[in-house]
């Protein structure tokens, strides 16, 4: 990314310093400034410029890729990728920025400080922002091993909500966030992979929590019951626990004719082993296009498919 872009920074701004990164990351490649396969600096270099601890962009590069905005490769580095969320990020931002851009000239035309407007704006969306009355206001609750934004990006199509997203590797760190995110939400949305823990660490919350579930594609199951007897296959998403929920689905099916795999991106080692075993590698679609540039040849979509019974859950909580 050497295209005469800076980006700064500012201790005394409104926003923490990553979340300043993140979101310059994200104008840039939202706006197609940075486009698709094209790689971000490398978090060192990065580092150096902004004068920030390299942890600081190492979480941020972390939380782009969660997002399923980039893909991190040991050797490689951090690269934009094409994707329903990059589709999305570039729809919103596109026409955000052409406002944003007519905004400041006007506040500037008046003598507004920019950044005491900022501020104010962030207290002004808070007290007067009468447009979000009646949207519910949805905590999603995951770990990070699943395939998280195919979960969240549904529960934003369907709903229209404002929906937050909180992992429960995080729940004992970071206290404030969790009781934070838990204080403005009017509902939990989590996953029938862990309904059950969730539920118990809410047991003392007046919230209420809806549990969704998906299942793998026909179209895919019939495939992959094609594949002939003995076929090792591998089943890849963003830690092995989404890799494991992969393989149990075919398997669910009736199809064990093959030899399973499972394994997460953030596993690199035991993703390079597992991809030069297998004969077939099938990746979900928060780690597809990072599993793919490393074994074109092998790799396929494992789609998923909410379930009809979540989709009406959530139809029902934006009507009552």
């Amino acid at each position: 990314m050497d295209k005469g872009i800076v980006l700064r920074t500012d201790p005394n701004f409104t926003f923490c310093i990553n979340t300043q990164i993140k979101e310059q990351l994200k104008w840039l490649i939202g706006i197609g400034v940075i486009q698709p396969g094209e790689l971000l600096p490398p978090a060192s270099q990065l580092a150096d410029h902004l004068k920030v601890n390299r942890n600081t962009v190492n979480l941020v590069y972390t939380q782009l890729r969660d997002e399923g905005l980039v893909s991190i490769q040991r050797g490689r580095g951090t690269e934009v990728v094409a994707g329903p969320v990059y589709d999305e990020l570039t729809k919103k931002r596109k026409p955000m920025f052409e406002l944003l851009e007519r905004t400041v000239e006007e506040a500037r035309e008046q003598g507004f400080d920019l950044y005491e407007l900022v501020t104010a704006s962030c207290a002004f969306v808070q007290l007067f922002n009468q447009g979000n009355v009646g949207k519910p206001r949805i905590l999603f609750i995951e770990c990070r091993g699943h395939d998280h934004p195919f979960y969240r990006g549904e529960v934003e199509r369907i709903t229209k909500a404002h929906v937050t997203s909180f992992f429960l590797e995080d729940w004992e760190q970071q206290p404030q966030k969790r009781n934070e995110a838990l204080s403005q939400a009017d509902a939990v949305v989590t996953t029938l992979n862990h309904a059950a823990e969730v539920k118990s660490l809410l047991t003392a919350k007046q919230i209420p929590v809806l549990t969704i579930g998906a299942s793998a594609d026909m179209a895919l199951l019939l495939q992959i019951a094609r594949l002939e007897a003995g076929s090792k296959v591998a089943f890849v998403c963003l830690g092995n626990q989404g890799g494991q929920w992969m393989a149990q689905r075919v398997k669910e099916a009736g199809i064990e004719q093959i030899e399973s795999l499972h394994v997460g991106v953030d596993q690199p080692k035991a993703l390079e082993a597992a991809i030069k075993k297998a004969d077939h590698v099938y990746a979900s679609s928060a780690v597809f296009e990072e599993v793919k540039a490393m074994a074109p040849e092998k790799v396929t979509l494992y789609p998923l498919i909410l379930e009809k019974s979540s989709e009406t859950l959530l139809k029902d909580l934006i009507q009552n």
